[in-house]
């Protein structure tokens, strides 16, 4: 019993001392032709093993187009990281993404106010680039699924962000 008992602590030791937990965020703004999108998502997420990783964003977004309309929206979005390949330093990965949101719009010509909460589901291709000893450059390049009830394929001010990420 006791030499069970080692092996198991023994094996527990041997995964945490290569447990690798990674915080950042990423952050997205765009302005023009009387629009303002502004993304604000910090992330945490925990590395499995070289090609896996779990995560979760709890992030903020503002949208608004002038004299006409102002959208905000809270997420969580836990995700699976896979990463697809390494080309030298750049690491290309996609994340499968379970997306929660909350939302508030507000139509100013009308004057009304509405709320609600949608989900999504989808997956966002990216790339990460380090720059120094457990710092990263971060970036996902658009999504394809179905997030906001709306199919999604591509990339536009609301879903290309980039970030840094400090690994511990």
């Amino acid at each position: 019993m006791k030499k069970l008992l080692l092996i198991a602590i023994l094996a527990l030791s041997a995964f945490s001392a290569k447990a690798q937990f990674y915080a950042g965020g990423q952050f997205g703004l765009s302005a023009g032709n009387n629009r303002t999108t502004f993304d604000v998502y910090p992330e945490v997420g925990y590395v499995l093993n070289e090609k896996m990783s779990i995560g979760a964003v709890v992030g903020f977004g503002y949208n608004a187009l002038k004299d006409s309309y102002k959208d905000s929206n809270f997420l969580i979005a836990p995700y699976f990281r896979y990463n697809l390949l390494e080309i030298g330093p750049v690491t290309v990965f996609a994340d499968a993404q379970l997306q929660i949101s909350f939302w508030t719009n507000k139509d100013l010509i009308l004057d009304t106010k509405d709320n609600g909460s949608t989900a999504g589901i989808g997956i966002a291709p990216g790339i990460s680039i380090p720059v120094a000893d457990n710092l990263s450059f971060v970036a996902h390049l658009g999504r394809v699924g179905y997030f906001n009830d709306t199919f999604v394929m591509g990339a536009d001010a609301t879903n290309v962000l980039a970030g840094l990420y400090y690994s511990f």
